[in-house]
């Protein structure tokens, strides 16, 4: 099976999503071939969303099973319908595409693997607007990793593997993201 991830910019969250998408179909006892799109390159929500381009990402990679689009919320509860949208412009065009959106942003994903050393309560984190800035950054600068793959990020996500469950109870969205495509793996 091939699952390709639509971020909203592949250059730092590729570090965070393909370790987590992987996981959830290992969680689901199911192989896959997870790809984060890089053709186009997308570098912003607003081509992650763009009707149009999300036309093209069909069209050019139509040999996938699965096309996950994975944007940050940035604080827009109303980035949903146009999320939705999405989702529905590919079942139109007979794909299966699950839309997801990160609370308030994918770094907040790697943060819940070490919330003990971010400092400050967790659902400070989780309502903050801006977690990358207030917290990721000072977090892997701290640690000495923005030199690192992805800025920190790849070798935050080495703690995923410990802590998926908890992960997931953190961050809801991604309890929700799994139970999508188990609910998809289980009407093929």
């Amino acid at each position: 099976m091939k699952v390709l991830v639509i971020p909203e910019d592949p250059t730092l969250d590729q570090h965070i999503l393909k370790p987590v998408v992987q996981r959830i179909f290992r969680d689901l006892n199911r192989k896959a071939r997870v790809y984060v799109l890089q053709d186009p390159r997308l570098g912003s929500v607003s081509e992650a969303l763009d009707k149009g381009k999300i036309g093209e990402i069909l069209e050019r990679h139509r040999m996938m099973d699965l096309f996950l689009l994975i944007v940050d919320r940035d604080g827009v509860r109303e980035r949903q319908d146009r999320v939705d949208a999405r989702v529905a412009q590919a079942d139109e065009a007979g794909k299966t595409m699950l839309g997801c959106m990160a609370v308030e942003e994918v770094e907040v994903w790697a943060l819940a693997l070490h919330r003990s050393e971010v400092g400050g309560s967790w659902d400070d984190v989780r309502n903050e607007v801006h977690p990358k800035e207030i917290y990721f950054d000072p977090f892997v600068k701290r640690n000495k990793w923005l030199e690192g793959l992805g800025r920190g990020r790849a070798q935050a996500m080495r703690s995923l593997a410990g802590n998926w469950k908890t992960l997931k109870s953190l961050c809801p969205e991604l309890q929700h993201l799994e139970d999508e495509i188990a609910q998809w793996l289980a009407d093929r």
